[in-house]
């Protein structure tokens, strides 16, 4: 009867450990409570089921997915043609959205207001330089789809971490 309900207890884990990952979308760091989780369990079973190499690689992945959607949507409004103000902008208005959106309707604010200061803040900054309105509504369109690619790309590499704790721990 103990294997059933172990593994019973296992699914409502892993169901749990998607839903923190799915959270991620929300503004809530749910690689990072990934990793905690992993720890957990490496902890608890002393590292021989998920091992610490396979600890250590989760923090990589996660640590990882943090630089990615920091610079991914930087390096793709410099790549569509904007100019470092328009960059700059980005970078600068999608953290004041992120900061003033949690203070408006935390965690989702975060997220809406990242996309939007990021979007607002490269049009702003190309609007300086070139003061013509569409090359700046280009650049901010692409300052939007940056930060929709990096988030993309910081969930795979969840999806990669929630796949390590899974096949780890399965048994």
């Amino acid at each position: 009867m103990l294997p059933v309900i172990y593994k019973i207890l296992l699914v409502l884990f892993y169901v749990f450990l998607s839903l923190s990952l799915l959270s991620t979308m929300i503004g809530v760091p749910g690689n990072w409570i990934l990793v905690a989780m992993a720890l957990i369990v490496g902890l608890v079973t002393k590292f021989s089921d998920l091992t610490f190499w396979y600890f250590l690689l989760c923090v990589g992945l996660a640590a990882l997915g943090e630089v990615i959607e920091s610079f991914l949507g930087l390096a793709v409004v410099a790549k569509r043609g904007g100019g470092k103000l328009g960059v700059l902008g980005s970078f600068v208005g999608g953290l004041l959205g992120v900061i003033l959106g949690s203070g408006v309707a935390p965690p989702v604010g975060s997220v809406i207001f990242g996309f939007i200061g990021a979007f607002g803040g490269a049009v702003l900054g190309e609007l300086v330089k070139h003061r013509q309105m569409d090359a700046a509504l280009k650049i901010g369109f692409w300052s939007f789809v940056g930060r929709v690619s990096a988030m993309a790309v910081k969930m795979a590499l969840g999806c990669v971490i929630l796949w390590i704790i899974i096949t780890t721990t399965w048994f």
